[in-house]
C-alpha cells in the first residue's frame, strides 16, 4: 500500500512556462530563418543563415531539455519523493536520511543599453543535504514552498499532529510572479506574431 501523499509542489511553476514558450519561440524562429534561405542564392548568406539556425536549434533543444526535466516534490509521513513531471523516473529519499536543505536563488536580469540591471525572475536552486553528505539538487521549489517543505519535514520527524501546509491563493501567486508574468504575455505575443509571419509566407 502507497503512503498517502500529504503535499506535493506546484506542478505548474513559472519555470514549466518558461522553457515550454522558449521552446516553440526558437522552434519557430527556426522555420522562419530556414524559409527564408529561398530568398538568398549567395553562399555566404546560406552559411550565415546555417551558424544562425544552429544557434536557434541549440537553444530550442535546451529548453526542451530542462522542460521534460521539471520535477515535483512529494512528502509523505515517511519519504521525500523527487520526481519528473514529463518522465518515468523518481527518486524517494527516507525523511530520516534528510539532515536539512539550503537554498540558493539565482536572479536572472535584464538591462537596456547601459542602464542599471532589472531582476526579471529569481530561480532558485534547492538542495536536499543529507546525513551521509550527499546534496541532491532540485529546482521544484520557490522560495515559499522551500520555508513550507522545510518546516513541513521538521514537524513530521518531531511526530507532530499538525502538518497542515500553507499555500499561495491565486491572487499571492500573481502577485509574487508578476513582472515574470508580465514577460511570458509579452512572449506570447511574439511567439503569435512569428506564427503568423509562417503562415502569410507559407
Amino acid at each position: 500500500m502507497k503512503d498517502k501523499i500529504i503535499y506535493k509542489s506546484n506542478s505548474f511553476s513559472i519555470n514549466l512556462f518558461v522553457f515550454f514558450l522558449g521552446f516553440i519561440f526558437f522552434s519557430l524562429m527556426i522555420v522562419l530563418s530556414y524559409s527564408s534561405l529561398e530568398q538568398h542564392s549567395d553562399t555566404d548568406s546560406k552559411i550565415a543563415l546555417y551558424i544562425i539556425d544552429s544557434g536557434f536549434l541549440l537553444f530550442a533543444l535546451g529548453s526542451l531539455f530542462y522542460f521534460l526535466k521539471t520535477q515535483v516534490i512529494k512528502i509523505t509521513h515517511n519519504d521525500l519523493i523527487v520526481s519528473y513531471q514529463f518522465l518515468p523516473f523518481s527518486r524517494k529519499i527516507s525523511l530520516e536520511d534528510i539532515m536539512g536543505f539550503k537554498q540558493i536563488p539565482r536572479p536572472v536580469k535584464y538591462s537596456k543599453g547601459f542602464e542599471k540591471q532589472k531582476t526579471v525572475y529569481t530561480i532558485f536552486e534547492t538542495f536536499i543535504i543529507l546525513k551521509n553528505g550527499k546534496k541532491i539538487r532540485t529546482y521544484a521549489l520557490d522560495d515559499f514552498e522551500f520555508r513550507e517543505v522545510r518546516k513541513l519535514v521538521e514537524k513530521i520527524k518531531r511526530k507532530e499532529g499538525n502538518v497542515e501546509v500553507n499555500r499561495l491563493t491565486t491572487g499571492e501567486f500573481v502577485f509574487q510572479n508578476l513582472s515574470m508574468i508580465l514577460f511570458l504575455i509579452i512572449c506570447l505575443f511574439l511567439i503569435a506574431g512569428l506564427s503568423n509571419a509562417l503562415i502569410n509566407n507559407s
